[in-house]
């Protein structure tokens, strides 16, 4: 199996990269579907832009804290009616934690 690298340049937005513009080069290139995996900005970024079509959340009954970071970062919703809705289609028992993965609501 060959891998091949490109570099592909992309318009900035006003905060880091224009996230659809990426998209549609990933598109362009018959990459239709990606994983994200890289932390709380990022996540927090495509959701702000409303690219999160599925999220795939692991819960473990662990209490570690504060002073972590939570899942999210970002502007976030102004209020709970605002919020971005996600439906709950699965939910597996993997050991002692739980898989539950969401599909994003229309709207």
């Amino acid at each position: 199996m060959m891998c091949r690298a490109a570099v592909v340049r992309l318009p900035r937005a006003e905060r880091g990269l224009d996230l659809p513009a990426l998209l549609k080069a990933l598109e362009d290139r018959g990459i239709g579907s990606i994983l994200l995996e890289g932390g709380p900005t990022l996540a927090g970024s495509f959701l702000a832009e409303g690219l999160v079509d599925r999220v795939v959340a692991y819960v473990a009954p662990v209490a570690i804290g504060g002073g972590g970071k939570s899942a999210l970062e970002g502007p976030g919703a102004p209020s709970i009616g605002a919020a971005r809705r996600f439906r709950l289609v699965e939910v597996t028992r993997i050991g002692p934690d739980v898989r539950m993965v969401a599909e994003a609501l229309a709207g």
